[in-house]
């Protein structure tokens, strides 16, 4: 059954679509990608054996069945997402491992109606960005908490510190007269939580305490070969969703001047970019 609409419908509606399907087509490469966040804000919660946990914005599973593996079978996880395609194939990937406490639900978190007061603590890699409402969302998922329940997730900082961004944008100015603007510091996207101070002021209003953002910035690796990273960059994040609406020729454009100027980045026999990201830590009061 589809989530019901709500102030997220624009986002809905964005994962259910072109994107929601390229990410799915490119999970595993994504999950490798993202694996350092991802065990960091893990290690950040540290789930214990039996305890209950939602994972936000699960995506095709990897995080969830990462927690599901510490909590254990007499733990449980629950991976929410709005995005049916990449919910499938987390859906087929935890039939493999029934051994693993996890169930997935395709719901908008920034609505749904948990359970009141019955995990342990949430976590999210890259998936609380999103929210039209972010407070609102937040006060949501934190009624699903007991008291004193954790908090754990990563999002990005500013884009002009992370040039798996800025490089794809700059090699699609080159061929495209106009782009569109990034989204204002307070609207859903990737870098919704650059700032710190605003996470702080969301999470407070939400009914959080105990609230930290630390940094963590480590290098990505994207192979060795620096067209390969271009065809996957050019996929993902804003760029990714421009040159969806742009002929295949003029995608290989963009994804040619990438490459040459990742190739400049390269180190001998590898190509890595840096990241730029908080881990933020809260507990419910």
């Amino acid at each position: 059954m589809a989530p019901p609409q709500t102030s997220n419908a624009a986002q809905i509606d964005f994962w259910n679509g072109p994107t929601g399907e390229r990410w799915t087509r490119l999970a595993r490469q994504i999950e490798h990608n993202l694996r350092p966040f991802a065990d960091a804000a893990i290690r950040r919660l540290a789930p214990q054996p039996g305890e209950r946990v939602v994972d936000v914005g699960c995506g095709a599973g990897d995080t969830t069945l990462a927690l599901a593996e510490r909590v254990q079978g007499h733990g449980f996880v629950l991976g929410v997402d709005v995005s049916r395609p990449m919910l499938q194939r987390a859906t087929a990937r935890a039939a493999n491992t029934p051994e693993y406490p996890v169930r997935f639900v395709e719901a908008d978190a920034a609505a749904h109606a948990f359970e009141r007061a019955a995990f342990d603590a949430l976590f999210s890699r890259f998936g609380v960005m999103f929210f039209a409402d972010p407070a609102a969302a937040f006060a949501n998922l934190r009624r699903a908490l007991k008291p004193g329940g954790r908090l754990t997730f990563c999002c990005w900082r500013d884009r002009r510190e992370n040039p798996w961004v800025t490089l794809p944008v700059a090699a699609a100015r080159r061929h495209l007269s106009e782009l569109p603007p990034p989204p204002g510091p307070d609207e859903p996207g990737p870098f919704a939580f650059a700032d710190s101070a605003r996470i702080q002021r969301i999470l407070t209003s939400a009914g959080f305490s105990d609230i930290a953002c630390e940094k963590f910035d480590p290098m990505l690796t994207y192979g060795e070969d620096p067209r390969a990273a271009a065809d996957y960059l050019t996929q993902m994040g804003p760029v990714g969703s421009v040159l969806q609406e742009h002929p295949e020729p003029l995608r290989q454009k963009v994804a040619d001047t990438l490459a040459g100027l990742l190739e400049e980045k390269r180190e001998p026999g590898v190509l890595r970019l840096s990241a730029a990201t908080w881990i933020v830590t809260a507990r419910s009061e």
